[in-house]
Parts: C-alpha cells; structure tokens; sequence
C-alpha cells in the first residue's frame, strides 16, 4: 500500500471514531425506567378513583353507590377500633390484593383490586404493590383516634 492509501485509511479511521465518540455526547443514554415510587398514584387518589363510590369521601361506608349493594360497605374509619387500636396493615392489604380471600368466607361484594392494579403497572408487580400500600397508608390516615 501506498503511503497516501495509508494515510487516507487512517484519516478515515479517525474521522469515524470520531464521529461516534461526538454521536455518544449529543445522545445523552436513554433515562432508565420510572422507578415504582415515582409512577405510583396516591392513596388518596386511589381511593376516590375505586373505593369512594361505595365507602364514601369519609370513608364511613355512605358512597353513591352504596345502597346498590346487598350488604353496606363497612366504616373504614373504624377498622383500628374494631381491632384493639392496632391498624392491621397486613390484612387490609390482603382485603384491597384480593389474591388471598378464602372462599370459605363467603362471597365478597368488594372487587379484587390487585389484578386491577398489577394491570395498570404494565406486569410490573412491585409498582402494583406501591399503589397498595398507598391506598393502605391512605385508609389508615382515616381512622378514628
């Protein structure tokens, strides 16, 4: 090879690294995915959104859509009363999951939520997961010293 040939290869050469090395400065890397505290909603927001119309604003079970129901929706402003002043995050959490009702209980009136909002976090669970514990921490907010 000659040494133009030579010359023009490694012009060529710098010229495209570069390139690629000014590309990778102006595109900034992609923004990682939201994490599941970021794109969560409110527990407030998520009660309005599926539990008002049946438990009310207050929560103390006289939504618009409570006298539809064969059985009234309870008082959830009570529930730490009704469990020896000791708010059961865990259980409240199972009630709104759904995914843990014994059919031995009996029918349930209230929707299973957790399909609900897995559904909304595109199959990503842990984001599914903060949409309930923020509607947990929002009822427990509602209860009644």
């Amino acid at each position: 090879m000659g040494r133009d040939l030579k010359g023009t290869i490694a012009l060529f050469t710098t010229l495209l690294l570069a390139g690629a090395l000014a590309s990778q400065q102006s595109n900034p890397p992609e923004k990682p995915a939201p994490t599941a505290k970021s794109d969560s909603i409110s527990g407030k927001q998520l009660y309005a959104a599926h539990c008002e119309t049946c438990h009310g604003a207050g929560g103390k079970g006289g939504g618009p859509s409570a006298s539809q129901l064969k059985v009234p929706p309870p008082d959830l402003t009570q529930i730490t009363k009704k469990n020896k002043g000791v708010f059961p995050t865990m259980h409240v959490s199972e009630v709104i999951d759904g995914e843990f009702e014994t059919p031995a209980h009996g029918s349930r009136e209230m929707p299973v939520w957790g399909p609900v909002f897995r559904s909304l976090a595109h199959g990503r669970a842990d984001s599914a997961l903060v949409r309930i514990n923020n509607l947990v921490q929002y009822i427990e907010s509602l209860q009644q010293k």
